[in-house]
């Protein structure tokens, strides 16, 4: 569904240029104007290829518009003071013009970008002109649509340094944008030596802004992530990236026989869980075993209690940064059903079974993890629900009893 979002710069009282009263034949020349910039955008604004969320576009106090027109050489600025948007030293022309508007500036610069899904407004070029020349005596109305375009991309491996960088079809870098004078248009800024668009030491969720229309290959580092068609990315658009896999299918070694088991992460940079436990109860000492004497083989391994501390908060509760918790049953068992909240992991949940006389009012269990706690205590992913219609779940890692002699539920993730 095609979607336009509107806003109305009313800007600045008219003020009177001062004229020289020698020299009558000059023109009166007006200064200061009112602008009306409709903010369209072709098909739907921030489209998501997996549906998740909306972004929506919305101006701040402070930033500003720049505007010129085929008469003069420099832009006027106008600002917004939070109301509207003002200039106060914009001039009419003599005679009819065509005016060009550009948001956030006639030069924007992608290069070092925060990545952060605040900062995307900070970057994201729009461009429109009037419909026909106008001196600008009875105001201004400019239709002013997105020439950008929005990568999200997911790291998902942790330590998952990402160096995205962009280059066109002739081989440069992408360093900017470039208003072209007299034109509801943006010139890619170019660059021989490599320019880095987001910078950042691990994974996680990153935006980063583009040109749109045109050919790119998108970088991280030196590794080729997408190259697009000829055409572009669509401008007002986010397209996903994802370094990894966040789901899939690993083999398990058990009792010597190969079986596929299926795994999902839940979190940018956290563990691969199986989605389901091994099949019976484990000591501390059989489940820090690795590689080909682990339960499930090398390919799997017990969770580290470091790595298990995402799901929670505070000491007790869930972290819904990461994960969204629902106690409930299924195939019989009550326990709860983690699910990742960031883009891109959605999709992605886990159910951890609980144990003994749970019921629809809750109860405690807990799962082991292969961390040693001053070499005799295990320390075990411990759950509970309250008895609260299961509406309030606390977690919390304790220490757990002597691992030589106490068996605990295992979920296995990816040793790799």
């Amino acid at each position: 569904m095609k979607k336009i979002l509107y806003s109305v710069f009313m800007l600045a009282t008219m003020v009177l240029a001062a004229c020289s009263s020698d020299d009558t034949t000059e023109p009166v020349v007006k200064r200061g104007m009112v602008l009306k910039a409709n903010v369209e955008n072709t098909d739907t604004r921030a489209t998501i290829t997996d549906n998740e969320g909306k972004w929506k576009f919305a101006f701040a106090t402070g930033d500003m518009v720049k505007v010129g027109n085929n008469e003069v050489e420099s832009y006027y600025t106008f600002k917004n003071n939070g109301t509207v948007f003002e200039s106060t030293d914009a001039l009419q022309t003599t005679k009819a013009a065509t005016w060009c508007a550009y948001f956030p500036g006639e030069i924007i610069e992608l290069a070092n970008q925060s990545g952060e899904f605040a900062d995307v407004a900070k970057n994201y070029a729009l461009a429109g002109a009037t419909a026909t020349p106008t001196t600008g005596s009875d105001g201004l109305t400019v239709t002013m649509k997105a020439k950008a375009a929005v990568l999200r991309i997911v790291g998902v491996n942790k330590g998952d340094c990402l160096d995205i960088n962009v280059q066109t079809a002739d081989g440069e870098y992408v360093s900017g944008l470039n208003a072209v004078k007299n034109s509801a248009e943006f010139s890619v800024q170019k660059s021989a030596t490599k320019a880095t668009l987001l910078s950042t030491p691990d994974a996680g969720v990153y935006y980063v802004v583009v040109p749109a229309g045109v050919k790119l290959s998108v970088y991280k580092g030196k590794e080729l992530m997408k190259t697009t068609k000829e055409a572009g990315l669509t401008a007002g658009k986010y397209y996903t990236l994802k370094t990894g896999e966040t789901d899939g299918w690993e083999y398990a070694t058990i009792n010597g026989e190969q079986v596929k088991k299926y795994w999902v992460q839940l979190w940018p940079g956290g563990p691969k869980f199986a989605t389901e436990n091994v099949k019976d109860k484990m000591t501390f000492t059989d489940a820090c075993k690795t590689g080909d004497a682990y339960v499930w083989g090398a390919n799997w391994r017990t969770p580290k209690g470091e790595e298990l501390a995402p799901l929670y908060k505070d000491g007790y509760a869930v972290n819904t940064e990461n994960v969204s918790a629902v106690f409930k049953q299924s195939n019989g068992s009550y326990g709860i059903e983690f699910t990742g909240v960031q883009h891109g992991y959605t999709n992605n949940k886990i159910f951890l079974h609980g144990e003994g006389n749970l019921g629809t009012k809750g109860g405690q269990w807990s799962y082991l993890t292969s961390t040693d706690k001053n070499n005799s205590m295990t320390w075990n992913f411990f759950f509970w629900v309250a008895e609260n219609e299961g509406n309030v779940l606390d977690i919390m890692i304790y220490e757990g009893k002597n691992y030589t002699t106490s068996t605990y539920m295992v979920r296995p993730v990816l040793a790799k």
